[in-house]
């Protein structure tokens, strides 16, 4: 049998899409269209047809069931006036200009802006939601891309408020560069392989709710003043790198926390003013399985890293570990030395480096009385920064038998914040992450720079 010319199965394969864009309608919707209401438009479109909505304000809640573009021009608004879900998607659609807002208020029936259920290859990107109870919603869809959209939540309660994103049982998600704030937590649960690039979530609760989901990247986010900035549960194959976890605050006051997390890679992020930096629990929990931290910045925060006591397999290399409280905790007491400590900056190192290869000549160790003390008796946190405390310290010092075990004992302190230049005279990537941190401490500090990420226009 002879061989098909080359080419020829591409332009075979090709031909259906091809009809299909070329049968593809617009259908107009407004007040000078043929279309008066989105919904109108919906019921006549075609798969692969594109409604398109002039500005004005529509006082509906559309429902979309074919793959359709629904694209709003500048001032198009959809107004749920209050009530249920604004937009439902069930089919591959994509939404795109729109101001969604005025959703009901009842987490029950998951009213919000948009609920998409079963919609694979679902694209929602350069929306604003406004006044809505869960932002976008998502279940059950693979190939999501939910992009360059802004949602502000409810003027509610905290525990009253809905979730900003939320991805359910939805494998292969991206979300990227989406502006999230005042609303409950931004969640992926049961939803493997996802892309979580260059999004700012503040002003809510968890700013990452994650569990049982795997093979997933971050990149580049920010989590700002939220309760607990990131809290990973119950997942395998995590990878962090370049994403901001600051001032979380609080009794519950985490930047990245862990429990039962497996094969984690944290790499040049910036863990900087939280009541504690990076908490694990149970993680690894898996026999064999190494998490790996490295040339993170923990900075000023209360504690730099929490663990209790039974944690081990965490492996910590090149961070910098500059002017926390306590640079690391074991909970209820106990050391942290069945994890690896090796090649860190320590702001309270007091060695030296007479060779000058840029790393201390003695180990650091972390030996401090009233560091076991707090880990023991959290009612004495109270404490923490009196001149008692200090005093207690230098007693310790001054009296061996009073010393504790050491918490941390890192053999190979780096001398510096920034890490040695290598032989092409580069910086290793904890220095851009340094300046990174300095960036967001000086950019913190002015008002203008606040109300501009907090409310965005």
């Amino acid at each position: 049998m002879a061989a098909a010319p080359k080419g020829r199965g591409d332009v075979t394969a090709t031909l259906p899409a091809l009809l299909a864009a070329l049968q593809a309608g617009v259908l107009v919707v407004g007040p000078s269209g043929p279309y008066r209401t989105i919904g109108d438009a919906l019921a006549a479109a075609r798969p692969g047809d594109t409604v398109r909505v002039a500005p004005g304000i529509y006082r509906e809640r559309p429902v979309v069931q074919r793959p359709v573009v629904l694209l709003g021009a500048p001032g198009a608004v959809i107004d749920g006036g209050g009530e249920g879900v604004v937009v439902r998607i069930d089919a591959p659609a994509t939404v795109r200009g729109f101001t969604i807002r005025g959703s009901g208020t009842d987490q029950s029936y998951e009213d919000g802006g948009i609920l998409a259920g079963g919609a694979h290859g679902l694209v929602v990107e350069e929306n604003r939601f406004e006044d809505v109870l869960f932002g976008i919603y998502v279940k059950q869809s693979d190939d999501v891309v939910l992009r360059h959209n802004v949602i502000e939540g409810k003027d509610l309660p905290l525990p009253l408020r809905g979730d900003g994103i939320r991805l359910w049982y939805s494998r292969r998600g991206r979300i990227e560069d989406n502006r999230v704030w005042r609303v409950r937590d931004v969640v992926i649960w049961f939803s493997d392989s996802a892309e979580i690039r260059r999004n700012r979530v503040s002003d809510s609760r968890y700013g990452l709710h994650y569990m049982y989901s795997n093979h997933n990247r971050f990149e580049g986010n920010a989590f700002v003043a939220n309760d607990v900035g990131a809290f990973i549960m119950y997942s395998d194959d995590i990878w962090f790198r370049g994403n901001l976890f600051a001032e979380a605050r609080g009794t519950t006051g985490r930047g990245l926390g862990f429990k039962d997390a497996d094969r984690i890679t944290a790499d040049s992020n910036v863990m900087i003013k939280n009541a504690v930096g990076i908490s694990i629990d149970n993680s690894p929990h898996s026999a064999g399985v190494t998490n790996r931290f490295s040339d993170n910045v923990v900075a000023y925060n209360d504690v730099g890293v929490a663990l209790l006591p039974s944690v081990h397999s965490n492996d910590f290399a090149g961070n910098q570990f500059v002017d926390n409280v306590q640079p690391v905790r074991v909970s209820g007491g106990g050391t942290a030395r069945a994890n690896r400590w090796i090649g860190n900056y320590w702001s309270d190192y007091a060695g030296f480096d007479a060779n000058r290869d840029g790393y201390g000549d003695t180990p650091f160790v972390l030996q401090r009385l009233s560091d076991d003390l707090l880990a023991k008796h959290d009612a004495l946190e109270l404490f923490q920064l009196s001149p008692a405390v200090s005093a207690l310290n230098t007693l310790g010092r001054v009296l061996p038998v009073l010393q504790p075990q050491a918490v941390v004992v890192d053999s190979s302190p780096r001398i510096a914040s920034a890490p040695p230049a290598d032989e092409g005279g580069a910086a290793a990537p904890a220095a851009a992450v340094a300046f990174l941190a300095v960036a967001v401490l000086v950019l913190a500090a002015t008002p203008h720079f606040r109300r501009a990420t907090r409310r965005p226009r």
